[in-house]
This record gives structure tokens, C-alpha cells and sequence, in this order.
């Protein structure tokens, strides 16, 4: 092959392989695309448009009332049931407007807010729980298939033993227990892989469930050598403002100006009334305005109650919160440890554990091929190499989650 065609190959081959790359489905991609069209966070969204939607009703008066009243109509005598007759019947018609006191009028506004705030609130906990769900699916389905691509590439080796093991027991160098042990191990690899297909597509399903058909696409590396934006110490100190605690300090707020409604109530309501009653030809028409004032005079039995109700709320709100407070305070730092030293162990396992357990099961069935050593020696090697494949994937699926968590907890909108 001439020069020219080995470069045109390779960029060949280099491009085929960047469009494969392309093709691979990361997490940060999964997870966009969930965003776009889950449901749950379609359905907050609406909710956040409709608390603003009514939010400009609540500094409104209430709707006037329209009065249409017949009075002192003559029930017997001359002009029995006449209404024209007698000088003090009236045919009414009016309206009426009430006006609540100005306090209230403000905490209602002020509550209508606090809705707006929920309901965003609620909003950016959906979009962290969303992110997160997709990503322990999409996590999970990545540990599963490279655990079974790591089984596969031992497959061959775990073969050749077994081959090794039988005819050592045609030669005599090995017992009939030992060679069993290697045909053991063959049978235990092949179930552990049949038993990762089925899990690949349970966990396929799982993720599907969240981006649809996009879940059959070959996913990227696992991403568990991310750092962090944030020290432990701001993730601890921020742990209010975390998303999934933000409907909490909301429904507080929102609890709080309840207890100030309920005070409000002591102050007096109004509302006017104007009518125009017409009487008989023989009798002039009238009009009439009224004004009426809420007389809140007995607080203990009315008011008081309820405010002694809300502020029992708002307490038990605080206190809720401050449970979920020390539990999310945990779970924080369980997740940074789990991170910062997942990594350092990751590390020991790339660097030492991993290269070890190839490196011996190899030197052990090429000392036994030898004459050096024996299968049993071998068949160990080779079952904690699989062990140590299979506890790095996890370690690998463990850091991940933990950084996702982590990473998640300041902007639930980012991708990762």
C-alpha cells in the first residue's frame, strides 16, 4: 500500500470513528434531553404559570353585588300585594362593594407571592429529582454494560483454562476436583454475563422510560473522574438553598404570612351600599347609601384561635425542616466522601489493583503451563482478576452518582 493510501485509510478510519463517537449518548445529553419533555417538570412549569397567572387577582377588591329587593309590600287590606299603592312600598335595585382593611389587602398580595415563590421552588426540586433520576438510570445501564464488556474480555482466558484444567486431568497433573473448578468457573462466568444481559436491558428500559428511544444508543464513558465546583465546606454551608429543601423555606414563608392574615382578621372590614327605590306614581322615588363596619369584638373566641392554629403550623413546618435540614446534611457529606475518596480509590485500582490481578492471573496459568505451578493457584488468580473488574465498575458507578448528586445540588438545570 502506497503512502497516499495509508493516510487516506487512516483519516478514513478516523473519521468513521469520530462519527461513532458522535453517536454516543453522554449523560449530560440524557439528561437534556429528559428536561425538555418529562412530564413532571411540563406539569410544574404550568403550575408556576398559573401562580402567576392569578397573582395580579389577589390585590383586587372583591367583585361588587348587585341588590334587587321589593320592600314593605302590603300583605292584606285594600292594598293587599300591590305594589304601587301604599307610600312605603319600594321596588329596589342597587350595589354593593365591599373593602377589606388595608393590611389584609396587603398580605393577600404578599400571599399570592409567596405562591409564585412555591411553585418555583417546587420547580427547581422537580428539575433536580428529574436530573438525578436520569441519571442513576443512565448510570446504572453504563455500570451494567461495561461490567458484561469486561466479563467478555475474560471470557477467552477463562476458556483457556478450562481447557488447561481438562487436560490436565488427562495427564494426571491435576485432580478431578481441580479440574471441575476451572469448568465451574466457565459455567459461573457465563450465568454472571447472562445474568448482566438481562440486566442491561431492565436497566435500558429504565432509562428509555426518561429519554425514549434515545436509550438505545451506545453510551459514553462513565464520568467519575469529575471535579467539583464547590468546597465541602460551601456545600454545607448552602444546604438551605439546596434545591430539593427549597418548597420548605417557601412553604415557611408562606405559613408565616398565613399567621398574619389570621391577625389582620381584628381589623375591621367595610363595604358601602347604594340603591334606588321606586314607589307608586303618587310617591317621589328614593335613594339610599348605606355604609357597613366589621365589628370584630370578641377576638378570644373567634380570631385568637386561629391565629393560635397558624403560628402551631408554622412550627411544625420549621420543625419538619429542620429535620430534613440534618438529614440532607448528611447525605452531603456522605456524598462528598464517597466522592473525594471514591476517586482516590479508583486510582489505587487503575494504578494497582487492576494491573495486579491481570498481571497474576496471567503469570500464574503461564507458570502452570510451565510446569511451575498448579491449577488451583491459577483458577484463583483468574476469579479474583473478574472480582477486581467487577468492584472497579462499581466503584466507578459509586463516584459517579456521588458527583452527580453533588454537582447537582446548586443548579438542578445544569447539564453534567
Amino acid at each position: 500500500m502506497s503512502h497516499r493510501l495509508r493516510i487516506t485509510a487512516a483519516l478514513a478510519l478516523a473519521g468513521f470513528a469520530a462519527a461513532a463517537s458522535a453517536q454516543e449518548l453522554s449523560l449530560a445529553e440524557a439528561q437534556s434531553i429528559a428536561s425538555a419533555a418529562a412530564p413532571q417538570l411540563l406539569a410544574q412549569s404550568a403550575a408556576v404559570r398559573a401562580a402567576r397567572a392569578t397573582s395580579s387577582a389577589a390585590t383586587e377588591l372583591p367583585d361588587p353585588r348587585l341588590i334587587a329587593a321589593l320592600e314593605n309590600v302590603p300583605t292584606d287590606g285594600p292594598d293587599k300585594w300591590s305594589l304601587t299603592r301604599d307610600f312605603m312600598t319600594m321596588r329596589k335595585i342597587g350595589v354593593m362593594q365591599s373593602f377589606p382593611n388595608h393590611e389584609k389587602r396587603r398580605l393577600q398580595s404578599e400571599q399570592a407571592g409567596r405562591g409564585i415563590t412555591l411553585a418555583q421552588a417546587q420547580l427547581r426540586k422537580t428539575q433536580f429529582e428529574t436530573a438525578r433520576a436520569v441519571a442513576e438510570a443512565w448510570i446504572a445501564l453504563a455500570v451494567s454494560e461495561e461490567s458484561l464488556a469486561r466479563l467478555r474480555d475474560l471470557k477467552p482466558q477463562t476458556d483457556l483454562q478450562a481447557t488447561a484444567g481438562r487436560a490436565a486431568l488427562g495427564s494426571g497433573r491435576a485432580s478431578a476436583a481441580e479440574a471441575l473448578g476451572t469448568e465451574t468457573l466457565v459455567a459461573g462466568l457465563e450465568e454472571r454475563m447472562l445474568a448482566f444481559e438481562q440486566d442491561v436491558q431492565v436497566k435500558r428500559a429504565e432509562l428509555a422510560r426518561w429519554i425514549g428511544t434515545a436509550a438505545d444508543r451506545p453510551l459514553a464513558a462513565i464520568p467519575a473522574d469529575r471535579e467539583l465546583e464547590h468546597s465541602m465546606e460551601s456545600l454545607v454551608a448552602g444546604v438551605s438553598e439546596h434545591a430539593p429543601l427549597a418548597p420548605l423555606a417557601a412553604q415557611i414563608d408562606a405559613a408565616k404570612t398565613d399567621v398574619e392574615l389570621a391577625r389582620a382578621e381584628k381589623r375591621s372590614d367595610w363595604s358601602t351600599e347604594l340603591t334606588y327605590s321606586r314607589r307608586g306614581a303618587d310617591f317621589s322615588d328614593m335613594v339610599s347609601l348605606e355604609f357597613r363596619v366589621g365589628l370584630p369584638l370578641f377576638p378570644k373566641h373567634r380570631q385568637n384561635p386561629m391565629i393560635a392554629e397558624k403560628l402551631a403550623s408554622v412550627r411544625a413546618q420549621e420543625a419538619m425542616r429542620d429535620a430534613e435540614v440534618r438529614m440532607h446534611t448528611a447525605e452531603v457529606q456522605a456524598a462528598f466522601a464517597e466522592w473525594h475518596h471514591g476517586r482516590e480509590r479508583l486510582q489505587h485500582y487503575g494504578t494497582d489493583l487492576v494491573p495486579l490481578a491481570h498481571d497474576r492471573s496471567r503469570a500464574a496459568l503461564v507458570s502452570y503451563g510451565a510446569g511451575r505451578g498448579d491449577l488451583r493457584g491459577a483458577l484463583e488468580a483468574l476469579t479474583q482478576e473478574i472480582e477486581t473488574q467487577l468492584d472497579y465498575v462499581q466503584l466507578e458507578g459509586s463516584v459517579a452518582r456521588a458527583w452527580v448528586f453533588l454537582h447537582l445540588l446548586h443548579d438542578p438545570g445544569a447539564s453534567t
